[in-house]
């Protein structure tokens, strides 16, 4: 069986089926197309001067300090 996500429709069932190894899992184009819109998004943001938190500022208590460019990879990362 497979799950197709498509941001809509996943029921707890499916999750369950998933979980115990019943189904595979793929997503549909159109959930991968809102994916690459998102990403867009959160990369310009990322690349702007304002602060957004987690995306180019620290967590937490750190939530105010700026994050340099050259390490927003390596903060989504860790």
């Amino acid at each position: 069986m497979t799950i197709q996500l498509d941001g809509f429709s996943l029921s707890l069932s499916d999750v369950a089926r998933v979980a115990a190894g019943g189904a595979e899992v793929v997503l549909t184009e159109e959930a991968k197309q809102r994916v690459d819109e998102a990403r867009a998004l959160v990369d310009r943001h990322a690349q702007g001067e304002a602060p957004v938190y987690g995306v180019n500022t620290g967590f937490g208590y750190l939530a105010r300090v700026r994050v340099p460019k050259d390490d927003l990879a390596q903060l989504q990362l860790n």
